[in-house]
């Protein structure tokens, strides 16, 4: 018989709400994408709810459109969010060892990590992700996994990621209003690295940069683990406002343009001046746009004022000389005309484009940086299913290990002087 397991995930991105449903077939360990449903975040902006009733409906339109393509419902979801209101701080943990003779147990895991959480919050603040980075036992330092050793003191290097308390109580309302409960909140930077970056990059030092429609997420690792993580209200849909604005277009239209801009560049038989016909746009009058003064003069400076604060962040950030392996590129803004090459001119780091990596499925539609963030989603739940099997694997064992030894114990008692 084959077991299969259903994972669904709603990534709360601030142009679409995508629902994402896959199927994990554990004898095979095959993983296929069974449904997907973006709609426009209407009752959001740049990621947080700026009308619960609205915000409430876009959710429910994402969750029936892709159960109706899954051909059941789901009750539960894990959701992905990014928003300005989330920041990170690094924190260190210290214990004693609590067991006699100097055994670390996961209990002490536990509290070492407990102590790492017990920070001076900022106002309106919560901890929606504790990473643990480094352990050191006594004085050992880069410790990955401490259970089983022996020693007297525990410290730990933990990453927190926080977030606005009345934002996610707002967004929990929304689920709760639409009948699905939430299994988990993740920073949609650590569902986006598990489908963009690689393990290399990870251990070496790596940003990743991820441009939505209104907020640009930047995360950055070193030794497989995040340091930094923050979000700048910035994005794509600042390239199209301007593109609106300086054409004298509708937002719409200005979309449009911008969207098929880089097939153009690549089409060598256009001229500077081109038919609006050629982007989709129907109208009466025979108006043409220039593609020089669309690039250079409108979306160029945008982009590097974009690029800028990036760099800036990734300077301020104290990382900036921990990461050799530059810049990954990821969400739809990566696919704006010129994005790479004024990236690579704004910060002198390698620099790459990442798109989700191909899984089984229904696939063919979000193959592009767009859909990254969604995919790493799926992928995030994943891992982290079969870690807490793993756990729980384990835990059974030690404790079936502990009732034998305990049963051969009471059996030996009465035979002994």
């Amino acid at each position: 018989m084959q077991h299969s397991k259903i994972i669904s995930g709603i990534d709360i991105g601030t142009s679409k709400v995508t629902t994402i449903i896959g199927q994990y077939f554990e004898n095979e360990n095959r993983f296929n994408v069974i449904a997907v449903s973006s709609i426009p975040a209407s009752g959001f902006r740049k990621g947080q709810i700026i009308n619960l009733e609205q915000a409430t409906q876009t959710i429910i339109q994402s969750i029936e459109s892709a159960e109706r393509m899954a051909g059941f419902q789901i009750n539960s979801a894990s959701v992905s969010l990014s928003a300005p209101h989330i920041e990170s701080i690094n924190s260190k943990g210290v214990v004693a060892i609590s067991n006699p003779n100097g055994e670390i147990e996961p209990v002490d895991i536990d509290r070492v990590i407990e102590a790492a959480k017990a920070v001076s919050m900022p106002t309106g603040k919560e901890i929606i992700h504790v990473i643990p980075r480094i352990y050191t036992v006594d004085g050992q330092e880069g410790v990955i996994d401490p259970v089983g050793m022996n020693g007297i003191r525990l410290e730990v290097e933990a990453h927190l990621i926080l977030a606005s308390n009345p934002a996610l109580k707002n967004l929990k309302k929304c689920f709760e209003n639409a009948g699905i409960r939430i299994d988990s909140l993740i920073y949609s930077g650590l569902a986006t690295a598990k489908a963009a970056l690689t393990e290399t990059e990870k251990e070496l030092g790596v940003a990743l940069v991820d441009i939505g429609g209104s907020n640009t997420t930047i995360t950055i690792f070193s030794e497989n683990s995040p340091v930094f993580s923050s979000v700048l209200p910035v994005g794509a849909n600042n390239v199209t406002n301007d593109l609106a604005i300086g054409l004298r277009f509708s937002i719409e239209d200005a979309e449009k343009i911008k969207l098929r801009l880089n097939k153009m560049l690549e089409n060598k038989k256009f001229e500077d001046e081109v038919e609006l016909t050629h982007f989709g746009i129907l109208t009466e009058e025979k108006r043409k746009i220039s593609l020089q003064t669309a690039i250079n003069g409108i979306i160029k400076p945008r982009l590097e004022e974009i690029f800028s604060l990036v760099y800036q962040q990734i300077e301020d950030s104290g990382f900036s000389n921990i990461i050799p392996a530059g810049i990954v590129l990821t969400g739809g803004g990566a696919q704006t005309v010129i994005a790479k090459e004024v990236c690579s001119q704004i910060i002198p780091l390698p620099l790459r484009i990442a798109s989700p990596p191909k899984i089984g499925g229904i696939v063919d539609d979000i193959l592009n940086p767009a859909y990254t963030s969604s995919v790493g989603l799926l992928m995030y739940c994943l891992d982290d299913s079969k870690r807490k099997s793993s756990s729980s694997s384990n835990k059974k064992i030690k404790v079936s290990f502990n009732n034998l030894f305990d049963r051969i114990k009471s059996l030996m008692e009465p035979l002994l002087p």
